[in-house]
This record gives C-alpha cells, sequence and structure tokens, in this order.
C-alpha cells in the first residue's frame, strides 16, 4: 500500500472569523442541574503514592498530574473508578435518584513488582461483558460478566477470568544493575477482536527505556561548564511503545468451585501476552485508537523515531530481510545526531554487548556469539567527532541494536559513519524521521543541561499530585499522527510538519456493538491560530478490512479554544464531546469550565457555564471527569459530582 499523507488542513469554510467570545451562563441548581454523592469512608480515592525521589523524566511528571482516575464503563450509564482499598467500583447513573447504583465487582491483588515503579491504577471497558484492570505496577487483569443475562442486573457478578503481565520482555537499554531498572508503565489503550478463530486483546502499552543523562567527558565540555572530568548532562528519554496480543480463552459459566477470584490472584488463569511490534518514540503518546483489528493511529509529540523494529523469533534462525543483507548496518542523521541500527544475525542478551564510545571511534564486541564476530570494531574511527556522554545503545528483541551518535559539531553533515568510507550510503527514509528533528535539538540545547557534577541522574519527581507548573511540563514539539499496521508498526500514513499542534482529545465513549472493521475512533481537538479544529480519522470502505486508506477530516471549530486554554495555568483535564457538542475544561480544584458551541456557524458568541464544586470540607481536588450520556461526571477524593448538561 503506498504511503499516504495525513492531511490536517483546517478548512477555512468551519472557521468563523465573527467570533467575538464566550458568555456566562449561569447553571439553574435549582433545577437539579449539580448534585453530589459521598464516597463511603473507607471508599475515598487516593491515587497510588510513589517515593519523592524517584527518578521519573518529564513527560512521566506530566502524565501523573493530568492522569485521569475516572474510566468509562461497559455500558452507556455506567463508569469505573478504583478506591483506596485497590477496589474497582462501577458505578451507574441513575437521574431518578441522586445516588448512583455503585458495585464492588473486583478487588485488586497486592503483586509487588520487583521492576516497576507504581504507576495509576486502571479500568478499561472493551466490551459490554469484559473490562481489563491494571495495577498499576505490571498485571493486567481480565474481568468477564458471569450473570450475562440481563445487562441491568443489580447484583451483576464479574470474575477474573485471567491475568497477564506487561513488562520490558526482550527490549534491553544496556546493562545496567537491578536497582536502576525500575520504570513506570502506561496503558494506551486496547481492544476486543477476533484474530481467525480466536478471540484476542490487542493492548498498546508504553515504557521508559533509557536514563535521562549521561556523562560528557572533559575534553567534550563546552566553555561555560565547570571544570571536572565528567560533566553530567541531560538526555532525551526514549520510551518503548509496544503492541501485545493476548489470546483468551473462551468464557465459561463453569467456574473452578470454591475459588477465591479476588485473593492474591489464587485461581486466576495466567494469560501470554506476545509482542506483535515496538516502536520508540522521545514521549508517552497523547493519543491511541484503533481503527480496525489490523490499523490504528499513533498520535506522538515529536513523532517516531523508528519504526522497523518487527519482532522475529529469538530462537530461529530467520535472516535479515534483503535489503539489509548487503550490509553491515543502516544510517541516518539530523543536524544533531547519526543513528546507527545494526541487525543482528541471531539474539544476544544485553550483558553480551560491550560497547565503548569514544570522542572519536567505536569499540564494539559480542562476547559467547561466534555469529556476531563480522559485527564487532576495535577502535573504529568515526568520520567526525561525537559527544561520547550524549551517545547512548540501546538493543531491542535481542537482535536490534542502535547507537544513537550525538554530533559534536551540530550542522555538519557526515557522508559516513567512520572514516574509512565502507560504502554504507544513508538508507533510512527521511519522512520517517522529519517529524522529529526539532525534539532532538530541543534536547541537546543549552538550558537542559544539568551543569554540576552532583545533579541527580533525573530531576527527582516533583508535586505527585497536582502542583508544579503544567508549563514548564509541555513540550514545544508538534503532536505528529500516523497510521500503522498492527502486525509491523510499520506507517501507511502520518501527518507532516506545519499541521495543527495538540489540544485535547475526546471523551471517550463506552464499547459499541460493531466489528472491528468498522471502528469510528474518536476526533482530536488541535490548535490552530487562537481556535480549537476538531479532526477526525476515516477509513474509506473499499479497502475493508485489510489495510485501509485512512483520511483525516476537519469536522468542527471550538472558536478561540485555543486562546482560552493557553490562559488556564491550573488546568487538569481537558476534553470535547464526540459530538462536538461542548468541551470541558477542568481546574486542579473546584472550578469546571464548559464551552459551548456556537448556534449557526457565523454566531458571535456561543455559552459558557462555570461550576464551582466547592471544597466540601477540604475535598476539593478533582482527580477525574467523563462525559456519561448528558451527565459529567466529576471525581474528588471523597465524592462524585454530576452535573447534567441539559440544563447548562
Amino acid at each position: 500500500m503506498a504511503y499516504q499523507v495525513l492531511d490536517l488542513r483546517p478548512d477555512p469554510a468551519m472557521l468563523n472569523p465573527q467570533f467575538d467570545g464566550y458568555k456566562l451562563r449561569l447553571v439553574d441548581e435549582q433545577r437539579g442541574a449539580v448534585w453530589s454523592h459521598p464516597l463511603a469512608n473507607l471508599s475515598f480515592v487516593e491515587p497510588q503514592q510513589i517515593a519523592s525521589n524517584a527518578l521519573l523524566a518529564y513527560e512521566e511528571v506530566y502524565s501523573r498530574i493530568h492522569y485521569n482516575h475516572l474510566f468509562v464503563g461497559p455500558r452507556n450509564n455506567t463508569f469505573i473508578y478504583i478506591d483506596s482499598e485497590r477496589r474497582v467500583c462501577l458505578a451507574e447513573i441513575q437521574r431518578e435518584d441522586d445516588a448512583p447504583r455503585i458495585t464492588n465487582i473486583f478487588d485488586i491483588p497486592t503483586r509487588p513488582s520487583t521492576y516497576a515503579l507504581p504507576g495509576y491504577y486502571g479500568a478499561y471497558a472493551i466490551s459490554e461483558t469484559m473490562i481489563l484492570v491494571f495495577d498499576g505496577a505490571a498485571s493486567v487483569y481480565v474481568l468477564q460478566r458471569a450473570d450475562t443475562e440481563g445487562s441491568d442486573s443489580v447484583d451483576e457478578q464479574w470474575v477474573a477470568s485471567g491475568m497477564f503481565e506487561i513488562g520490558m520482555g526482550s527490549v534491553a537499554a544496556g546493562p545496567v544493575a537491578d536497582n536502576e531498572r525500575q520504570t513506570m508503565y502506561y496503558i494506551l489503550g486496547a481492544q476486543l477482536t477476533k484474530v481467525e478463530k480466536n478471540v484476542v486483546i490487542q493492548i498498546q502499552v508504553c515504557y521508559r527505556l533509557n536514563k535521562e543523562t549521561g556523562d560528557v567527558s572533559k575534553d567534550s565540555a563546552k566553555p561555560n561548564q565547570p571544570h571536572s572530568s565528567l560533566v553530567q548532562q541531560r538526555l532525551p528519554p526514549v520510551f518503548c511503545i509496544e503492541a501485545l496480543q493476548v489470546t483468551i480463552p473462551q468464557f465459561s459459566a463453569e467456574l473452578p468451585g470454591g475459588v477465591d477470584y479476588s485473593a492474591h490472584g489464587s485461581g486466576i488463569l495466567g494469560l501470554n501476552a506476545t509482542t506483535v511490534h515496538t516502536l520508540h518514540s522521545h514521549a508517552i503518546p497523547v493519543y491511541c485508537e484503533f481503527i480496525s483489528n489490523n490499523q490504528y493511529v499513533l498520535g506522538v509529540r515529536g513523532g517516531i523515531v523508528l519504526d522497523d523494529t518487527e519482532l522475529v523469533d529469538q530462537a530461529s534462525d530467520k535472516a535479515i530481510p534483503p535489503n539489509m543483507n548487503s550490509n553491515p548496518y543502516y544510517w541516518t542523521q539530523t543536524a544533531t545526531d547519526v543513528t546507527v541500527c545494526i541487525e543482528l544475525p541471531v539474539a544476544v542478551e544485553a550483558n553480551q554487548i560491550f560497547c565503548e564510545q569514544t570522542r572519536s571511534s567505536l569499540s564494539l564486541q559480542f562476547t559467547n556469539s561466534a555469529e556476531c564476530e563480522n559485527y564487532t570494531y576495535n577502535g573504529k574511527q568515526y568520520c567526525n567527532y561525537i559527544v561520547a556522554g550524549e551517545s547512548v545503545w540501546t538493543l531491542e528483541n535481542g537482535r536490534l541494536l542502535t547507537l544513537y551518535l550525538q554530533k559534536e559539531h551540530e550542522g555538519m553533515r557526515w557522508t559516513s559513519v567512520f572514516a574509512d568510507d565502507d560504502g554504507v550510503l544513508e538508507t533510512m527514509d527521511p519522512n520517517e524521521f522529519a517529524a522529529i528533528r526539532e525534539r532532538l535539538e530541543k534536547y541537546t540545547s543549552s538550558d537542559l543541561e544539568v551543569e554540576t557534577p552532583s545533579a541527580p541522574l533525573m530531576q527527582p519527581y516533583i508535586d505527585q499530585d497536582s502542583g508544579g507548573d503544567p508549563e514548564q511540563l509541555d513540550a514545544e514539539d508538534p503532536v505528529v499522527f500516523s497510521v500503522r499496521s498492527w502486525s509491523t508498526g510499520q506507517a501507511d500514513a502520518s501527518s507532516v510538519a506545519g499541521a495543527p499542534d495538540w489540544l485535547c482529545p475526546a471523551f471517550p465513549q463506552a464499547p459499541q456493538h460493531q466489528p472491528a472493521h468498522m471502528q469510528q475512533p474518536p476526533p482530536v481537538c488541535l490548535k490552530f491560530d487562537v481556535d480549537g479544529v476538531v479532526f477526525g480519522f476515516e477509513a474509506s470502505e473499499g479497502s475493508l478490512p485489510m489495510h485501509a486508506n485512512v483520511s483525516a477530516r476537519h469536522t468542527g471549530t471550538f472558536s478561540a479554544l485555543s486562546y482560552i486554554q493557553a490562559g488556564k495555568r491550573e488546568k487538569r483535564f481537558a476534553f470535547i464531546a464526540s459530538d462536538m457538542t461542548v468541551c470541558v475544561l477542568a481546574e486542579t480544584q473546584r472550578r469546571v469550565y464548559i464551552y459551548h458551541q456556537v448556534k449557526h456557524a457565523n454566531a458571535s458568541s456561543a455559552a459558557q457555564n462555570l461550576v464551582d464544586l466547592g471544597d466540601s470540607g477540604g475535598d476539593a481536588e478533582l482527580v477525574g471527569m467523563q462525559l456519561v450520556g448528558e451527565t459529567l461526571v466529576v471525581l474528588r477524593k471523597h465524592s462524585l459530582c454530576f452535573i447534567d448538561l441539559s440544563l447548562c
């Protein structure tokens, strides 16, 4: 299939130059537009804490601050939250009664991980009868509904029919000590589908591979830096985006008798998560949605670094692809760096690799692997000088060794990797790298350097709950959208430089009854000048269910939204409704702003609501938000608040 460009140019006919602003409209609380429900004393919501000196990248800090602790439910009138006692609570709105119906459907077992930091719990409804529950560390539980008769049963029962682990798997970032391997995992998206005759879960996860600093030798240190043998500088974080596939057994009502499905995982069937492909980026994706069981849309700030990472059987002797057999490596470059990829003939472990880089040379050796002898280098001279302390290597799937070389002389074009030209031309497709060049430049700028030898390897996690300056954490690189193959991770289409930047996602919706090849991913809201422009992703009917021709279409506009949200310094959540009727911004505490769509195309104003939820005895922090039908549900640590948008 030919490579396509996702056209994210706004339609001028859908922009409103006559718009003057939003007019405040009071919420009629007398008609019951806003109400709240206290959570039980032992059922309050308290996000998991991590050690104050935990080493997180800025992207991870930002992700934690804006994490939504309220999850979409399996049916249209439901939502899910997880309380401080690790109970998964399924709630259903009953408008005739202000109190929602809340059912505890699962207790997350305590399974401490030796290598994963405790992230936030998550619940992901992938069908009306199946929910994935993430324990924040490395375990994902598959909950299936046992009482499938009568979807509105008051005493609905859910059981954990399986559990699988996510984690580093076969990806390594060099031989580091065990106590340095701790990282944090994020679930980006999941769906339930069929592959041949099997029912499978397709799930995308993300985690950081590398540390965020390197040691720069005294010789390559900049003049204004302290004179020491080693100076620590900040490197761009590398995140692994991993596609996993889990085959699930057919659910049976005849569950093993006497099994406690909520006690420390006993009696829960272990499932195998198979890696389908992996990608690398310098940021946590902001958008990951499936179009079908063959394709998905990924939005990453700065784009994907590498996507030629299809998993091969490590135990097999599968040959390197024909286009790579003729050369020992392939490479590309930007103004600031050189990326060298070496496809090894057999799988190796990270501790079998000795890789030493100096300012001018590379030494690369493999122990106990005679098949890799042709890929060794002993003081091989580079074509030009590099900054050794900012140059790192990664090993993925045991077969793909990647060197990231930071140029000492930025802007100087390398004609080859090594001084004695071996004839290996720059072979990587530049289209795959054009979107990340500015990001790489950002992370090598002087304002991100740590200028004291005693500085920590990474900035300690700051303000785990809410504070900090979000603007400090906001990246300036645009979000690059790409349509990718589920089986290989290769891009079938991608947006280009100059496209509108990210503003906010749409509220997720409950699972729908539709085939996997007919899914309509939720729209996104992007910045265009002062406006928020909404784009939807559409697949052409003619090429379904195989790889579709996917296009992006401008479907709506929230006038002046980009300008407005830039002024919300305390903003924690921002979402649009999928039908584009409202956009909701929520601050860290108390206040929720609701911006309505204009009544007609050239209207000069639209309505705005400001809802102050108060502090209710100190319960002011907003930790989650979902749109359930026409009701906006806001989660606080000790209460649930409801806003009826039809009365706003």
